[in-house]
This record gives structure tokens, C-alpha cells and sequence, in this order.
């Protein structure tokens, strides 16, 4: 929905290290991903390669707003006022969305898959001209995270008036934990997994050190290394505007909303990288960065100690600024 971008892996090994990490890559959630893990005794390739691509078609069929018989698109279609059973951890990601709604002050927002499809970043396609405020004012009364209630024992939700839920912005870092979740059920320690440029990483490589990760250039047109980091038993996500936009009458339109004017961002804030225990989170979190914007953004993560890294675009290039927390995981 919001954000979907990618984070290279280096893996920095040579010819006999990287003959220990095994790989193996694929589509699902609407982008690709790929799984690394150090080799070691146990199941077979063909294990994982079915047990991973089950994990993340589980979470796809029961979150996707693309699919009529998903759980997320039956709640959707649900009456108002009334409690809709759900699955138990669509319960759970949904609280986990609230509550960050709640600690951004609203800056994520799971509501606006409206909004999106109303300024043509969803499904629809790019509208022949921008949305007037008559329209955005017609979405106002459904665009909110306190319209949604959830309550987990038994698993639920209600909804206060007649909103749509689109988990985008935090399902791809969900179905990254589902899958680390699988492989450590499965006694793999050594991991490295990235779904739609969303990654958690967790133990050491080969040779013992950190798993390294490139944060990209946030640029349209080369696809180049800005900063390198390192990190293990973490996740880190990344949201940015530099590449899904369009122009109209000279004027650039993003697809970073702001849940508060409805409208796309206008600050000069390029991406943000976010590194959390919990991919879910570190996804979210870059989104609602990426919507307050560097200033605002900065102050928020540095107060919440949040390990955020932010790209600035200026009129000479790049500026960026990080948080304390997330200096140590820079490479020199």
C-alpha cells in the first residue's frame, strides 16, 4: 500500500563461505522474496522451499484485500457495530496496527485503502485528474484507526462505521516474522529473509559475522548503495517516495498519504529505514515516518528510541540523519 522497497543483500563471503549459504527465492504477496539460511543437518532443501512458499500463502490468503474469500475482505464487507470473527493472528496484527496508530498519532493508518485507491495507488489506475476535496471529504467519515475495534479471546473485530482495512504497509514484515517463526520451529538459527524489501536477519553467516544489508540510493533511475548496515537477530524495513509516483500539471504526487489531510506528503523526506525485533513493526514504523516527515520524524523516533536511518532529498543530493540507536548497526 504505502511502502514496498528494496534493501540489497550483500552477502560478503567468499567462494567457500558461500557455498554454506543456501538460497532459494519466489513470488508471493503481490512482490518476491527470497530465504537464506547457513546449511546445516536436518530437512532438505525441497522442505523448505514448500514449507516457506506455505507460510507466506497462508498469510496472503487470509490478508489480502485482492482475494473475495480473504479474511481481511470478508470483515471488510461486514455490517457496522457487529463483532466478525476472525482468525486469531489477523487479531493480533491488527492490534499490533492500532497500537502503533495510537503511539504515531495516527500517521499509520490501516483505514486508508480508500484513500489509496482514490489517488490511484491501488488496484485502480492513475486518475485523469487528482482527487477534488469534495471526494476526499466524501472518504473523511471512514478514514480513521479508532473506527476499529479488536478483541482477542475469542478472536474479533468491529467496526464503528462503514471502513475498509488494508494491511499492506505491515503484512509483508508480518509474513517475514511468519516465516522466521517456521524456520526456527525448525532449529534453523542461521537465517536471512526478505520479503518485498522487508528483511529479518538472525544469527551469524559462515565465517561469524553479521549479515550485511544496503540500504539503497533513493533515487528512480540507478539502482546504487547509499549506506551499508549490520545486523543480526533484527529486522530492518525501508518506506520511500522515489519511486511510485506520478506527475500531473508539473506536480509530483506520492504514494505516502497522510491519514490527517488525506493527501500525499510534500516534504523533502526521500526514505526511511527502520530496524525493530519484529519485521511487522519495523514495517509499519518506516511508513509512519515516512509520513511525519524528517523533522517531525527524527524527533519521534529519537524520543521513542526507534533505530531509524532518514534520507533527505536536497537540490545538490542526498543529506541523511539517524537516530542514536541506530548508529551501531552502520558499517565503517
Amino acid at each position: 500500500m504505502w511502502c514496498a522497497f528494496i534493501l540489497t543483500i550483500l552477502s560478503g563471503c567468499s567462494a567457500s563461505e558461500e557455498a554454506k549459504i543456501e538460497a532459494i527465492t519466489g513470488l508471493s504477496m503481490g512482490t518476491s522474496y527470497t530465504v537464506k539460511w547457513v546449511n546445516q543437518d536436518g530437512l532438505n532443501r525441497d522442505d523448505i522451499v514448500s514449507g516457506v512458499a506455505a507460510e507466506l500463502a497462508r498469510v496472503e490468503a487470509s490478508m489480502s484485500t485482492y482475494t473475495d474469500a480473504s479474511d481481511l475482505t470478508g470483515f471488510n464487507g461486514a455490517k457496522t457495530n457487529q463483532w466478525h470473527a476472525v482468525p486469531s493472528e489477523m487479531a493480533s496484527l491488527v492490534a499490533l496496527s492500532l497500537e502503533i496508530s495510537k503511539q504515531t498519532n495516527g500517521a499509520f493508518d490501516v483505514t486508508v485503502g480508500p484513500l489509496v485507491d482514490l489517488w490511484g495507488f491501488g488496484p485502480d489506475p492513475i486518475p485523469e485528474h487528482i482527487p477534488s476535496q469534495d471526494a476526499l471529504d466524501a472518504l473523511r467519515p471512514f478514514i480513521g484507526y479508532q473506527f476499529i475495534k479488536v478483541q482477542q479471546q475469542p478472536p474479533a473485530m468491529l467496526k464503528l462505521t462503514d471502513s475498509a482495512i488494508d494491511l499492506s504497509a505491515i503484512a509483508k514484515g508480518y509474513g517475514v516474522d511468519a516465516i522466521a517463526l517456521w524456520l526456527e520451529a525448525h532449529e534453523f538459527s542461521d537465517y536471512l529473509i526478505e520479503v518485498g524489501g522487508e528483511l529479518r536477519a538472525n544469527g551469524l553467516k559462515p565465517d561469524g559475522s553479521s549479515w550485511r544489508i544496503a540500504i539503497e540510493t533513493p533515487t528512480v533511475d540507478a539502482r546504487q548503495i547509499y549506506q551499508v548496515v549490520k545486523v543480526s537477530n533484527m529486522a530492518v524495513a525501508t518506506s520511500g517516495n522515489y519511486r511510485n509516483y506520478y506527475e500531473q500539471e508539473g506536480v509530483r504526487y506520492t504514494h505516502t498519504l497522510d491519514p490527517a489531510t488525506l493527501r500525499p506528503v510534500t516534504h523533502n523526506l526521500a526514505s526511511v529505514t527502520v530496524i525493530d525485533v519484529s519485521a511487522a513493526r519495523a514495517d509499519a514504523l518506516a511508513t509512519a515516518l515516512m509520513v511525519m516527515g524528517d523533522e517531525e520524524g527524527v524527533a519521534w523516533a529519537t524520543m521513542h528510541q526507534v533505530p531509524a536511518y532518514f534520507i533527505m532529498k536536497q537540490s545538490n543530493g542526498f543529506v541523511a540523519k539517524s537516530t542514536a540507536g541506530f548508529n551501531s548497526y552502520l558499517e565503517n
